[in-house]
């Protein structure tokens, strides 16, 4: 569907478990949080609250199924290779310079590379997301773009670890401060460029996982990507306009060393993810001088990666995991005709979705594929089960069984 519109210092970490009960969530009630704080953060119920693109933000949304592509699966795997190959060849120079001069030399000219290519990848996804969001390109086009940048970028992490343990092969040899900072600045920068959704994808499309369905949506400088892997529902959402390099960095400005300018964007993201810091303190680590700030928690419900920018404070790139057993739902639709009982579950806006089809005279699991707005979303089995994302606004699940029985029901916009 369319629409019109590292210095790594860790803080202390706690850990908690949940034992959820007949896969609903028994976790405490989510206290009230001030959305104000930040409109791109949206509190959601009994869980961490996560990054939206503003309603009047988003341009195009829609489901993608991917599966085996040869051609990204090919170019995926050269750009990693290209990768593999540099970083071998700065060992072997590195080993051969003859002096602590051509060896800084050489790490100067390779963080050169490093930074010019992590700025081109940057640039490409940019035009992808762009284009995705004025109707110029599918959502299959703009995934099959981030998987080659989500390829490429961690390659590009692997070259920079290499230089980094390159320091171990020559005691006599150490970086300056200043290629330090460049280089966390750059590891800041490609950490931006990967998410699971990504990875999951690129996993489809080399044929070493099952096909994929992706919830895509758009804004000119952002998208966000939804999708069920296995047990869990997986959210990756990037929001160009919230990251400002060029301001100053707020939480390092009027602060001395680095665990100062740590608790104070530990203080700002206490006001974003209130559910969160009620159960425990996350990790953080700050990149260089690139403003870039990266957030760290296992909580009851599953795993949150969120990076905070220094200019504006706030949150703009979230990497989210939820363990399908701790949903809990909050509204049921059904439609019931002479043979399938269909069951919607919903939780909230454009998170998980539960159906189930069963044979309404027995009660017995209807194995069904299951369309959303007329676009295949999946199967549901032997359970007659399927979890899947929900799409913003008004929207309609249909099933069908192998022998022609079918059934729909509308769910209204939220």
């Amino acid at each position: 569907m369319r629409l019109l519109p590292a210095l790594l210092v860790a803080l202390l970490l706690a850990s908690a478990t949940a034992a959820p009960a007949a896969g609903w969530n028994t976790a405490p009630a989510q206290s009230v949080s001030d959305a104000s704080v930040s409109p791109r953060i949206t509190p959601i119920a009994n869980t961490t609250n996560h990054l939206t693109i503003p309603p009047d933000e988003i341009q195009a949304t829609g489901f993608n199924e991917t599966g085996i592509d040869v051609g990204t699966a090919v170019a995926s795997g050269s750009r990693q290779l290209h990768q593999q190959h540099g970083a071998s060849t700065f060992e072997k120079r590195f080993r051969r310079a003859d002096s602590e001069a051509a060896r800084r030399q050489l790490v100067r000219e390779t963080l050169a590379a490093a930074e010019r290519r992590t700025a081109q990848l940057r640039q490409r996804q940019q035009t992808a997301i762009s284009r995705y969001a004025a109707g110029e390109i599918s959502e299959r086009e703009l995934l099959r773009v981030r998987v080659l940048v989500d390829a490429e970028s961690r390659a590009l992490l692997d070259t920079l670890d290499r230089l980094s343990a390159a320091q171990q092969l020559e005691p006599d040899y150490s970086m300056t401060s200043g290629m330090e900072t460049r280089l966390r600045n750059i590891e800041g920068a490609l950490q931006l460029l990967h998410g699971p959704v990504s990875k999951r994808v690129r996993a489809t499309v080399t044929g070493t996982s099952d096909a994929s369905i992706v919830y895509v949506e758009g804004s000119s400088e952002g998208y966000m990507f939804a999708t069920v892997d296995g047990s869990e529902y997986v959210r990756e959402t990037s929001l160009g306009s919230e990251r400002k390099p060029t301001q100053p960095d707020q939480f390092a400005e009027g602060t001395s060393g680095d665990t100062n300018r740590l608790d104070v964007a530990d203080n700002r993201a206490s006001e974003l993810y209130t559910w969160l810091y009620e159960r425990q303190r996350p990790s953080f680590t700050y990149y260089g001088t690139s403003g870039i700030y990266e957030l760290t928690a296992n909580h009851p419900n599953g795993r949150l990666t969120a990076y905070l920018d220094g200019g504006t404070t706030n949150v703009f790139y979230e990497l989210q995991h939820r363990r399908l057993a701790t949903v809990q739902t909050t509204e049921t639709r059904q439609s019931v005709n002479e043979s399938l009982r269909l069951e919607v579950q919903r939780a909230y806006s454009t998170g998980p979705l539960f159906v189930e089809v069963t044979n309404n005279e027995t009660g017995a699991p209807v194995d069904a594929t299951v369309h959303i707005d007329g676009r295949r979303v999946g199967t549901g089995g032997a359970d007659g089960v399927l979890w899947t994302v929900e799409p913003r606004g008004e929207y309609t699940v249909t099933v069908t069984t192998a022998n022609g029985a079918r059934t729909s029901v509308t769910v209204p916009e939220r």
